[in-house]
């Protein structure tokens, strides 16, 4: 879709059409570098979608056209990556298929119908090389929902969370937990072509690459104990939509005492319903998941990572009406049970 001084072109299933100018957009998004408060006395600074992190919350409904506008603030060529949806690439959103780049203090109209129905996201595709503070190392990352046009609706309510780390670092050495991994064999035909690769390496003299570490992890951009706790009631059904906005993280997501129901992966309905301790999410990977709220209490939901930093689980138990404290944290004890989101904050990975 090309910008004109009249209107929009996009292309729909072999068909030219021209949006008006004037047409009311269902969202407006603005790429903009913006300061972020991830706690009361953390900010980072980052680009973001509309000053804020995670971007606002983007609800389609399955078949019905939309049209987003999306500004351009910086001072580099943008994109903006509409992931997992089925859209032609003038509107896709990535520079290897073609599509446009959004000029630097520029404007482009996105028109399309969105589909297939469920859990996708949108982020940046801009390549980030070796500047940590461009491509998905930003906070360029919302979610995006595309409503079905049959909602069977066997929840109470549903909980959007975006997993994304903040300011990173590069450093040499150490490799990633491998013991979480399935299969926990291994497997000797990749494991003998790595060897063979790292020989080859060092007989080139090639130096050890770099790693990507990070100083904070968060959830809906909050570190542990400065968000919102979500506040259910006994026996809700709860959809969580959780999505890895990750640059380079696989990360985990666990609710001790529950179990998560995984209804979807990737936004795509699972053939075999399964309920698991424990969601594990590689980069852009997402999972929507019922939690049925059986156990009353203060409950904090995180991340099983311990790599990088101490273990911040805990639940707190009160009687109503009470004031508990905790690590620093005061918590007050609502009618049903409190949730709430572990967001942890990461140490720096030593240099070697």
């Amino acid at each position: 879709m090309f910008g004109l001084a009249s209107g929009f072109i996009s292309k729909n299933a072999g068909r030219v059409e021209v949006v008006a100018s004037e047409e009311a957009a269902n969202y407006t998004l603005r790429i903009l570098a913006a300061a972020v408060e991830i706690g009361k006395t953390e900010l980072v600074s980052a680009v973001t979608y509309n000053g804020q992190f995670p971007g606002p919350l983007v609800r389609f409904k399955e078949g019905q056209p939309a049209v987003v506008d999306v500004h351009n603030d910086t001072d580099r060529p943008e994109q903006l990556h509409w992931h997992g949806q089925f859209v032609s690439t003038d509107v896709d959103g990535a520079e290897e298929e073609g599509t446009p780049f959004i000029a630097a203090h520029g404007m482009r109209r996105f028109a399309f119908t969105p589909k297939p129905a469920g859990f996708r996201f949108y982020h940046t595709h801009n390549h980030a090389g070796v500047d940590l503070h461009a491509g998905q190392y930003s906070g360029q990352v919302g979610a995006v929902y595309i409503e079905p046009k049959h909602e069977p609706g066997n929840f109470d309510r549903e909980v959007f969370l975006v997993m994304k780390e903040f300011e990173p670092s590069l450093s040499r050495g150490g490799d990633m937990a491998m013991d979480f991994l399935a299969p926990a064999d291994e497997v000797k035909a990749l494991k003998d072509a790595g060897e063979d690769a790292m020989k080859m390496s060092l007989a080139k003299g090639t130096p050890h690459g770099y790693e990507v570490g990070y100083r904070y992890f968060t959830i809906n951009g909050k570190m542990f104990g400065h968000g919102e706790p979500i506040r259910v009631k006994r026996g809700e059904r709860v959809l969580f939509h959780v999505v890895n906005g990750s640059a380079t993280e696989i990360r985990s997501l666990a609710l001790p005492g529950h179990r998560f129901k995984v209804l979807a992966l990737d936004g795509n309905p699972v053939p075999t319903q399964a309920e698991v301790p424990v969601l594990w999410l590689g980069t852009a990977e997402r999972i929507s998941a019922i939690v049925e709220m059986k156990y009353p209490g203060v409950w904090v939901m995180g991340d099983l990572e311990t790599t990088t930093g101490d273990m911040e689980w805990a639940s707190w138990w009160s009687s109503q009406g009470t004031q508990v404290r905790r690590n620093g944290l005061n918590h007050r004890r609502f009618t049903g049970i409190i949730c709430g989101l572990a967001r942890r904050r990461l140490r720096r990975k030593p240099t070697k």
